[in-house]
């Protein structure tokens, strides 16, 4: 009797696990083949605005086509959601002259955010002419913090018949052609002709002319001068400006109201390469989960600015920063972004993220000294999901 319960037991217990594998199997779906959720690409537009210091500038007001943000506290801007397309900002800012570019968001399949990084000067100062005798006055270029001797002064001196009494000229140094071309776009080329330093000259006035020459007179380093020409910008073109070189001092001529400037003899070089970004959490593993896996956004760091690599030992490398600053920014601060995800893991799947930051390492040389910086650039982000086969996927 005791054999037979037992094998009835043992036939139980037989058909009872059968039964439970088949259930198993006929429930339970094939993970393997699930398909991962596509995320959609989505694009920005960020930056900083700086002063000329190269200071983060707080409230300053960025407009994109009719849309406009203000600065966080360290000069930071942001746009979200942007379409592939080209795009015109300013940048505006108190005391301040305001610039633009024009940026272009390529329509790929990379998550792109274009990044501007832009520096404002100070508006120009007002001199008033005299009653009696010549009107004279002083004009000291902006520099990056610490390095005071990459400025240039420029002294002002308008003869007592150059204009009438009580009229006003205003005087503003210039960083960069398109500045003294009257240009808004401020856009980085490293090959273009070098600017020391230049000067636009302006009366209040509209319909005054001058009757004698201001002299504009420069104190720059003595080997500077020596290899330094002076133009002024005509009818959209820059043609040769009357201008003479006594040691340390160049004194430029200023026949009518234009845009001046001192070319100098250096030479810009350039090489490109990308450093990884670094990401607060770059995967999210659903491969075994016991339910489904929202994923909202990845939060990673990245550079927005330029990090120059030398010191000013002397006034010729002080300004070899100086110009490279106005090429490509005057200092670096670290930002945070946020790239929207937006999706839903099914058990089964996993998504991982990744991304990069183009590096443009710049080099300014003349008379036989250089200096160096890494201007960092536009960010792209990549996603990739996939399933326990490792099949299918977006990107």
């Amino acid at each position: 009797m005791k054999q037979v319960l037992k094998l009835g037991m043992f036939a139980f217990l037989s058909v009872a696990l059968a039964t439970s594998f088949v259930g198993c199997s006929d429930d339970d779906p094939d993970y393997s083949n699930v398909t991962p959720p596509t995320v959609q690409i989505s694009h920005s537009i960020s930056g900083r605005v700086t002063s000329m210091d190269g200071n983060g500038l707080s409230a300053a007001t960025v407009s994109m086509n009719g849309t406009t943000t203000q600065t966080n506290e360290d000069g930071i801007f942001l746009f979200e959601n942007v379409e592939a397309g080209t795009y015109t900002l300013t940048a505006e800012a108190s005391g301040k002259q305001s610039k633009g570019t024009t940026v272009t968001v390529a329509a790929s399949g990379s998550n792109a955010n274009v990044i501007w990084n832009v520096a404002l000067p100070n508006v120009g100062t007002t001199i008033t002419i005299n009653t009696d005798g010549a009107t004279e006055a002083s004009v000291t270029s902006e520099t990056i913090e610490g390095n005071d001797e990459g400025a240039v002064t420029v002294d002002v001196t308008v003869p007592e018949e150059a204009l009438p009494q009580g009229s006003s000229v205003v005087i503003t140094p210039i960083y960069n052609i398109d500045e003294a071309e009257g240009l808004t776009r401020a856009t980085t080329r490293a090959a273009e002709t070098v600017m020391l330093i230049g000067t636009n000259v302006q009366c209040t006035d509209a319909n005054a002319t001058l009757q004698q020459a201001i002299e504009l007179t420069y104190d720059v380093d003595p080997e500077v001068a020596q290899s330094i020409t002076a133009q002024k910008y005509v009818n959209g073109q820059w043609v040769d400006a009357e201008y003479t070189v006594d040691g340390d001092q160049i004194t430029v001529f200023a026949d009518q109201f234009t845009s001046y400037t001192l070319l100098f003899g250096a030479e810009v070089t350039s090489s490109s390469s990308s450093t990884p970004l670094a990401f607060e959490q770059d995967l999210w593993d659903n491969l075994y989960g016991g339910s489904e896996m929202a994923v909202g956004s990845a939060t990673f760091t990245y550079h927005i600015g330029t990090e120059i690599t030398s010191s000013g030992t002397s006034k010729i490398t002080a300004y070899l920063i100086e110009i490279l600053a106005r090429i490509a920014g005057a200092s670096v601060t670290t930002a945070t972004g946020s790239y929207p995800i937006n999706v839903t893991l099914p058990i089964g799947t996993a998504l991982r993220v990744s991304g990069e930051q183009q590096v443009t390492t710049l080099t300014v040389s003349a008379l036989n000294r250089s200096v160096s910086g890494r201007q960092y650039g536009d960010v792209a982000v990549e996603t990739f999901t996939y399933n326990r086969s490792h099949n299918g996927g977006s990107n």
